[in-house]
């Protein structure tokens, strides 16, 4: 098993957080597919790439000076195309980078003399989203859920609402505690930009 390129965290990290010692590699596989568990449901949940890489995204042109990407936050924009052929091959659909400008809320891209024309996706973006650095508490989440993963499959609890054990009984936590849904909640979409939606007229 190895970390997948989404990963949120790294082996050693979660190891140090299960108190693990770093020396000791028997449940390294293990841990490495909990780490990408979490880290896929993580995105899932928040519908985003969270971590840097390349993204190609084709929207529709709507008479206006903006578009809202896919991803954030947007750290560079490699190319701009606009082509109401879609196919995005010719000299002249490329857009050159002095004609627009990563927008101050890094997630769109804003044409600054012109207007994106009107049409079926016949814009095309390729641009680097998501973050070099994961934030703490997006890593913390990730980590979080590593434990809940690692502990549930370490006492088999999983089901089960409490334990009891003579005359004690033992609460079980079965889901994440609401500052690491709280967290998650944060890293959703907020925009409701109809990016994709159908064009009319056109």
């Amino acid at each position: 098993m190895a970390l997948n390129a989404n990963a949120l965290t790294t082996l050693n990290m979660a190891k140090t957080y299960l108190k693990i010692p770093l020396a000791e590699t028997s449940q390294d596989s293990l841990v490495e597919f909990f780490i990408n568990a979490s880290s896929e449901m993580i995105e899932r949940e928040t519908d985003r790439k969270l971590k840097a890489q390349s993204i190609v995204d084709t929207v529709h042109g709507r008479s206006s000076n903006i578009v809202l990407l896919s991803q954030w936050p947007v750290n560079s924009i490699t190319e701009l195309r606009i082509d109401n052929s879609s196919i995005f091959v010719d000299a002249n659909t490329l857009i050159d980078a002095s004609e627009y400008r990563i927008g101050d809320d890094k997630n769109s891209l804003v044409l600054l003399s012109r207007t994106f024309t009107k049409g079926y996706n016949n814009v095309r973006i390729t641009f680097n989203g998501g973050y070099s650095t994961i934030p703490s508490d997006l890593e913390h989440a990730c980590l979080w859920m590593v434990f809940f993963y690692h502990k549930i499959r370490i006492s088999e609890d999983i089901g089960r609402q409490s334990k009891s054990k003579g005359d004690e009984s033992t609460s079980l936590t079965q889901e994440a505690p609401a500052d690491v849904k709280n967290t998650i909640a944060r890293y959703k979409r907020n925009e409701f930009a109809a990016a994709h939606a159908p064009v009319w007229n056109v």
